[in-house]
């Protein structure tokens, strides 16, 4: 798995993409791994970042979409609906560590994490509407639920790109810091630290959006 690497790290998993663009393939090993760790007696928190220096995860990979047709896009949707599943319900906490672009159905991996930690060089967008796509791996409910209707409007419709201090204001963003891996890392072992009620208290929120209002009873005085 050249495009996956699968490492240790202060007892947290991390998932370091090698190529940050979500090519079918790239889509099946990270269904593998998850499923991997998932079916282990006692999963660590999982930490998701990039080796690329500038990039993330950028969307799907466009030639890959240029050949779908009215049969084989609603598989290809739903295997990428699956790896945000995956994500969703995975048995220990997932951190995403941003630390350039994320984009399109990385946007959409990242909000299925149960917390993002960003590098102040990180973007977020949704560039589908300027080449005619429109996102199938659940962006267009999850956006608005994450950044409000005005926002989630201008990412989904206008293409807008977002800064991370932004993605911080409107509480999808836990911390913009200059080592977002390492960062990341302590994040993923807090949220281990919770009892499990808290855990699952705190995934709620996080699903519904209404995490600073509750994140120093949830998180931070558990």
């Amino acid at each position: 798995m050249h495009d996956i690497l699968v490492t240790t790290h202060h007892e947290t998993t991390r998932l370091t993409l090698t190529t940050p663009i979500l090519e079918r393939a790239i889509l099946e090993r990270i269904s593998a791994v998850l499923e991997t760790l998932a079916g282990e007696d006692e999963p660590q928190p999982l930490v998701i970042c990039s080796s690329h220096p500038s990039i993330f995860l950028a969307g799907a990979h466009l030639a890959e979409i240029a050949r779908l047709d009215s049969a084989s896009s609603v598989p290809y949707a739903l295997q990428g609906r699956r790896v945000v599943q995956s994500l969703e319900s995975h048995p220990a906490p997932t951190v995403a560590a941003v630390g350039g672009s994320c984009s399109g159905g990385g946007f959409d991996l990242v909000l299925a994490c149960d917390a993002v930690v960003a590098g102040h060089s990180a973007t977020f967008s949704h560039p589908g509407v300027r080449r005619g796509l429109v996102t199938g791996w659940s962006g267009t409910v999850k956006l608005p639920a994450a950044l409000g209707c005005p926002t989630a409007r201008a990412a989904l419709l206008e293409g807008r790109e977002l800064d991370p201090a932004e993605m911080r204001d409107l509480g999808v963003v836990h911390i913009v810091c200059n080592d977002p891996v390492a960062e990341a890392t302590r994040t993923a072992l807090e949220l281990a630290g919770l009892d499990p009620e808290r855990r699952r208290l705190w995934r709620t929120l996080r699903k519904g959006r209404f995490v600073d209002s509750f994140r120093a009873s949830v998180v931070e005085n558990y």
